[in-house]
């Protein structure tokens, strides 16, 4: 409720699916800055899962995984994730965002500020 109560008009921003996978049990989407990923899986976990982004550098602002939130704190959230440049999305913008997903967990991340 913290991350969206100081965004104004969050509730009307719309949802914008970045990735969906019913194999790997994972779900990204994009609403407003905010990216969301989702790792339903109950076993496994993912090493540089990449999504389509607009190009830049993100943070993780929520991690479920940390030991705040009773996880196992296996990322370390205060590193900044830049995109990977891929020509074929270069002209829309686009590059690769590649993360560590842990099983059962979910990631918020919104771009970094200069």
């Amino acid at each position: 409720m913290h991350i969206i109560g100081g965004r104004k008009d969050f509730q009307a921003t719309p949802v914008e699916e970045i990735w969906h996978n019913d194999g790997d049990q994972v779900l990204a989407f994009k609403r407003g800055e905010l990216v969301f990923v989702f790792n339903f899986n109950p076993s496994r976990s993912f090493t540089d899962y990449g999504f389509l982004v607009p190009e830049g550098q993100y943070e993780i602002i929520l991690d479920s995984d940390s030991p705040l939130y009773g996880g196992n704190g296996l990322n370390d959230d205060s590193l900044v994730h830049a995109t990977q440049y891929d020509g074929l999305y270069a002209g829309g913008g686009k590059g690769w965002l590649k993360l560590y997903i842990p099983a059962r967990t979910a990631l918020v991340l919104k771009p970094k500020e200069d």
